[in-house]
Protein backbone atom coordinates (compact mmCIF):
# COMPACT_ATOMS: atom_id res chain seq x y z
CA UNK A 1 0.00 0.00 0.00
CA UNK A 2 1.59 3.57 -0.69
CA UNK A 3 1.63 6.12 1.55
CA UNK A 4 1.38 10.03 1.29
CA UNK A 5 5.23 9.58 2.56
CA UNK A 6 6.20 6.78 -0.29
CA UNK A 7 4.42 8.91 -3.06
CA UNK A 8 7.34 10.82 -5.56
CA UNK A 9 7.50 14.41 -4.53
CA UNK A 10 7.31 16.95 -7.19
CA UNK A 11 10.28 18.88 -7.92
CA UNK A 12 10.51 22.66 -7.09
CA UNK A 13 10.39 24.62 -9.94
CA UNK A 14 13.67 27.14 -10.69
CA UNK A 15 11.45 30.04 -8.77
CA UNK A 16 11.44 28.23 -5.73
CA UNK A 17 14.68 27.05 -5.49
CA UNK A 18 16.21 30.50 -5.77
CA UNK A 19 13.85 31.07 -3.14
CA UNK A 20 14.93 28.49 -1.01
CA UNK A 21 18.56 29.65 -1.86
CA UNK A 22 17.59 33.06 -0.93
CA UNK A 23 16.55 32.29 2.41
CA UNK A 24 19.70 30.14 3.39
CA UNK A 25 22.30 33.10 2.18
CA UNK A 26 20.14 36.00 3.85
CA UNK A 27 20.01 33.84 7.20
CA UNK A 28 23.28 33.39 7.61
CA UNK A 29 24.78 36.15 9.56
CA UNK A 30 28.48 36.65 7.19
CA UNK A 31 26.31 37.52 4.48
CA UNK A 32 25.61 41.16 5.60
CA UNK A 33 28.86 41.14 7.42
CA UNK A 34 30.72 40.51 4.52
CA UNK A 35 28.41 43.18 2.57
CA UNK A 36 28.99 45.93 5.09
CA UNK A 37 32.62 45.54 5.33
CA UNK A 38 32.65 45.62 1.17
CA UNK A 39 31.08 48.96 1.81
CA UNK A 40 33.61 50.63 4.19
CA UNK A 41 36.34 49.39 2.60
CA UNK A 42 34.68 50.68 -1.17
CA UNK A 43 33.67 54.06 0.68
CA UNK A 44 36.04 54.84 3.55
CA UNK A 45 38.92 53.97 1.77
CA UNK A 46 37.91 55.36 -1.70
CA UNK A 47 37.13 58.86 0.75
CA UNK A 48 40.34 58.74 2.11
CA UNK A 49 42.91 57.89 -0.89
CA UNK A 50 40.66 61.04 -2.77
CA UNK A 51 41.35 63.39 0.37
CA UNK A 52 44.90 62.58 0.51
CA UNK A 53 45.17 62.82 -3.72
CA UNK A 54 43.88 66.53 -3.28
CA UNK A 55 46.26 67.47 -0.96
CA UNK A 56 49.15 67.47 -3.82
CA UNK A 57 46.83 69.37 -5.99
CA UNK A 58 48.82 72.90 -5.12
CA UNK A 59 52.01 71.19 -6.10
CA UNK A 60 50.92 69.53 -9.37
CA UNK A 61 52.27 70.26 -12.63
CA UNK A 62 50.06 71.42 -16.23
CA UNK A 63 51.73 67.90 -17.25
CA UNK A 64 50.16 65.78 -14.21
CA UNK A 65 47.37 67.61 -13.86
CA UNK A 66 46.09 66.88 -17.70
CA UNK A 67 46.58 63.17 -16.44
CA UNK A 68 44.98 63.49 -12.92
CA UNK A 69 42.40 60.49 -12.98
CA UNK A 70 39.51 61.75 -11.19
CA UNK A 71 37.72 58.31 -11.63
CA UNK A 72 40.22 56.34 -10.80
CA UNK A 73 41.29 58.42 -7.81
CA UNK A 74 37.96 57.73 -6.10
CA UNK A 75 37.44 53.99 -7.05
CA UNK A 76 40.62 52.65 -4.84
CA UNK A 77 38.64 51.60 -2.19
CA UNK A 78 36.15 50.05 -4.84
CA UNK A 79 39.01 47.89 -5.86
CA UNK A 80 40.13 46.12 -2.89
CA UNK A 81 36.12 45.88 -1.86
CA UNK A 82 36.26 43.50 -5.21
CA UNK A 83 38.13 41.14 -2.66
CA UNK A 84 35.43 40.69 -0.29
CA UNK A 85 32.58 40.20 -2.88
CA UNK A 86 35.25 37.35 -3.97
CA UNK A 87 35.05 35.57 0.10
CA UNK A 88 30.91 36.24 -0.77
CA UNK A 89 30.73 34.25 -3.49
CA UNK A 90 32.80 31.40 -2.07
CA UNK A 91 30.82 31.69 1.29
CA UNK A 92 27.54 31.05 -0.26
CA UNK A 93 27.79 27.71 -1.15
CA UNK A 94 30.68 26.65 0.68
CA UNK A 95 28.84 26.82 4.16
CA UNK A 96 26.37 23.88 2.97
CA UNK A 97 29.64 21.32 1.97
CA UNK A 98 30.82 21.85 5.27
CA UNK A 99 27.41 21.69 7.38
CA UNK A 100 26.03 18.48 4.97
CA UNK A 101 22.96 20.41 4.09
CA UNK A 102 24.29 19.88 0.30
CA UNK A 103 22.75 16.18 0.67
CA UNK A 104 19.38 17.79 1.50
CA UNK A 105 19.74 20.47 -1.33
CA UNK A 106 20.14 17.78 -3.98
CA UNK A 107 18.21 15.40 -2.89
CA UNK A 108 15.09 17.97 -2.83
CA UNK A 109 16.08 19.40 -5.88
CA UNK A 110 18.10 16.64 -8.09
CA UNK A 111 18.55 18.98 -11.37
CA UNK A 112 21.98 20.07 -10.53
CA UNK A 113 21.39 22.56 -13.27
CA UNK A 114 18.66 24.14 -11.16
CA UNK A 115 20.82 24.37 -8.20
CA UNK A 116 23.35 26.22 -10.07
CA UNK A 117 21.38 28.71 -11.54
CA UNK A 118 19.61 29.63 -8.26
CA UNK A 119 22.78 29.48 -6.40
CA UNK A 120 24.14 32.02 -9.07
CA UNK A 121 20.75 34.29 -9.08
CA UNK A 122 21.16 35.02 -5.65
CA UNK A 123 24.92 35.96 -5.48
CA UNK A 124 25.15 37.56 -8.62
CA UNK A 125 22.02 39.99 -8.00
CA UNK A 126 23.01 41.61 -4.35
CA UNK A 127 26.49 41.61 -5.40
CA UNK A 128 25.85 43.87 -8.76
CA UNK A 129 22.99 45.92 -6.63
CA UNK A 130 25.73 46.53 -4.03
CA UNK A 131 28.63 46.90 -6.19
CA UNK A 132 26.97 49.23 -7.93
CA UNK A 133 25.92 51.25 -5.11
CA UNK A 134 29.05 51.40 -3.86
CA UNK A 135 31.10 52.29 -6.50
CA UNK A 136 28.58 55.15 -6.98
CA UNK A 137 28.65 56.93 -3.67
CA UNK A 138 32.97 56.50 -3.75
CA UNK A 139 32.23 58.51 -7.13
CA UNK A 140 29.62 61.02 -5.91
CA UNK A 141 31.78 61.55 -2.20
CA UNK A 142 35.40 61.56 -3.99
CA UNK A 143 34.08 64.17 -6.86
CA UNK A 144 32.91 65.96 -3.82
CA UNK A 145 36.42 66.44 -2.24
CA UNK A 146 38.01 66.93 -5.39
CA UNK A 147 35.95 69.58 -6.39
CA UNK A 148 36.27 71.25 -3.06
CA UNK A 149 40.23 71.36 -3.88
CA UNK A 150 40.23 72.13 -7.59
CA UNK A 151 36.38 72.44 -9.37
CA UNK A 152 38.37 71.78 -12.81
CA UNK A 153 39.55 68.71 -12.14
CA UNK A 154 35.91 67.15 -10.83
CA UNK A 155 33.79 64.98 -12.64
CA UNK A 156 30.06 64.10 -12.28
CA UNK A 157 27.31 61.75 -13.76
CA UNK A 158 27.19 63.91 -16.82
CA UNK A 159 30.89 63.15 -17.70
CA UNK A 160 31.54 60.93 -20.37
CA UNK A 161 31.64 56.84 -19.87
CA UNK A 162 30.43 57.74 -15.88
CA UNK A 163 27.24 56.18 -15.86
CA UNK A 164 28.83 53.20 -17.73
CA UNK A 165 31.07 52.55 -15.60
CA UNK A 166 29.49 52.41 -12.61
CA UNK A 167 26.97 50.17 -13.35
CA UNK A 168 29.63 48.10 -15.16
CA UNK A 169 31.44 48.21 -11.22
CA UNK A 170 27.93 45.71 -10.12
CA UNK A 171 28.90 43.52 -13.17
CA UNK A 172 32.39 42.98 -12.46
CA UNK A 173 31.70 42.09 -8.65
CA UNK A 174 28.91 40.08 -9.20
CA UNK A 175 31.57 38.17 -12.06
CA UNK A 176 34.10 38.03 -9.10
CA UNK A 177 31.52 36.77 -6.88
CA UNK A 178 30.02 34.06 -9.34
CA UNK A 179 33.85 33.03 -9.61
CA UNK A 180 34.58 32.10 -6.59
CA UNK A 181 30.66 30.75 -6.38
CA UNK A 182 31.75 27.91 -9.01
CA UNK A 183 34.78 27.24 -7.85
CA UNK A 184 33.51 26.59 -4.11
CA UNK A 185 31.19 24.06 -5.88
CA UNK A 186 33.85 22.33 -7.82
CA UNK A 187 36.28 22.17 -4.84
CA UNK A 188 33.94 21.74 -2.19
CA UNK A 189 36.06 23.74 0.54
CA UNK A 190 35.88 27.37 0.93
CA UNK A 191 39.90 28.34 2.05
CA UNK A 192 41.19 26.13 -1.61
CA UNK A 193 38.02 28.28 -3.22
CA UNK A 194 39.50 31.47 -2.31
CA UNK A 195 42.77 31.13 -2.81
CA UNK A 196 42.06 29.87 -6.14
CA UNK A 197 39.96 32.64 -6.98
CA UNK A 198 42.59 35.48 -6.04
CA UNK A 199 45.07 33.21 -8.25
CA UNK A 200 42.53 33.37 -11.27
CA UNK A 201 41.37 37.00 -10.75
CA UNK A 202 44.03 39.18 -9.78
CA UNK A 203 47.60 36.98 -10.31
CA UNK A 204 47.83 37.55 -14.05
CA UNK A 205 47.05 41.44 -13.01
CA UNK A 206 50.05 41.20 -10.45
CA UNK A 207 52.76 39.78 -13.16
CA UNK A 208 51.44 41.91 -15.70
CA UNK A 209 54.36 44.20 -15.70
CA UNK A 210 56.65 40.80 -16.07
CA UNK A 211 55.30 39.70 -19.55
CA UNK A 212 55.81 40.11 -22.93
CA UNK A 213 53.80 42.69 -24.97
CA UNK A 214 52.15 39.83 -27.33
CA UNK A 215 50.86 37.84 -23.80
CA UNK A 216 49.62 41.12 -22.36
CA UNK A 217 47.54 41.74 -25.62
CA UNK A 218 46.63 38.60 -26.52
CA UNK A 219 46.14 36.43 -23.39
CA UNK A 220 46.11 38.69 -20.63
CA UNK A 221 43.66 40.95 -21.86
CA UNK A 222 41.10 37.91 -22.40
CA UNK A 223 40.97 37.48 -18.70
CA UNK A 224 38.34 38.24 -16.47
CA UNK A 225 40.33 41.12 -14.19
CA UNK A 226 41.41 42.48 -17.63
CA UNK A 227 37.93 42.13 -19.38
CA UNK A 228 35.72 43.62 -16.13
CA UNK A 229 38.72 46.58 -15.81
CA UNK A 230 37.97 47.64 -19.56
CA UNK A 231 34.16 47.92 -18.59
CA UNK A 232 34.81 49.58 -15.62
CA UNK A 233 37.27 52.59 -16.58
CA UNK A 234 35.85 55.83 -17.32
CA UNK A 235 39.13 57.05 -19.13
CA UNK A 236 39.62 54.45 -21.74
CA UNK A 237 43.16 54.34 -23.94
CA UNK A 238 43.05 51.98 -27.12
CA UNK A 239 47.20 52.11 -26.46
CA UNK A 240 47.23 50.19 -23.33
CA UNK A 241 48.17 46.77 -24.38
CA UNK A 242 45.56 45.01 -22.48
CA UNK A 243 42.95 47.48 -23.81
CA UNK A 244 39.57 45.88 -25.07
CA UNK A 245 36.48 47.33 -26.66
CA UNK A 246 33.66 47.91 -23.99
CA UNK A 247 31.91 45.63 -26.58
CA UNK A 248 33.88 43.22 -26.73
CA UNK A 249 34.85 43.32 -23.51
CA UNK A 250 31.41 42.27 -21.93
CA UNK A 251 31.01 39.08 -24.73
CA UNK A 252 34.34 38.22 -23.01
CA UNK A 253 33.51 38.40 -19.50
CA UNK A 254 30.17 37.01 -19.83
CA UNK A 255 31.81 34.13 -21.61
CA UNK A 256 33.83 33.40 -18.69
CA UNK A 257 31.16 33.30 -16.45
CA UNK A 258 28.72 30.79 -18.77
CA UNK A 259 32.17 28.95 -19.04
CA UNK A 260 32.95 28.75 -14.98
CA UNK A 261 28.54 28.16 -14.36
CA UNK A 262 28.90 25.35 -17.18
CA UNK A 263 31.91 23.94 -15.17
CA UNK A 264 30.31 23.61 -12.21
CA UNK A 265 27.19 21.85 -13.64
CA UNK A 266 29.30 19.22 -15.35
CA UNK A 267 31.27 18.59 -12.34
CA UNK A 268 28.55 18.59 -9.79
CA UNK A 269 26.64 16.28 -11.76
CA UNK A 270 29.19 13.68 -12.13
CA UNK A 271 29.10 13.75 -8.26
CA UNK A 272 26.95 12.05 -5.53
CA UNK A 273 24.84 13.96 -3.58
CA UNK A 274 27.74 14.02 -0.51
Amino acid sequence: MTTALDAPATAPSLRETTRSEWTKLRSVRSTWLLLLIAAVVAIGLSLLFTFAATTTFDTMTPEARAQFDAAGTTRVGVDLSLILFVVFGSLAASTEFSSGMVRLTLTVTPNRLRVVLAKAIVVALPCYLAGALFATVAFLGGQAIIRGADPTLALDLGSQNVVTSLLNWGSEAAAFALIALCLTLLLRSAAGAIAVSMGVIFGPLLIGGLLPLWVKQNVLAYLPASAAENLTNVRRDPTVATYLDPQLASWVLGAWMLAFLATAYLVLGKRDSG
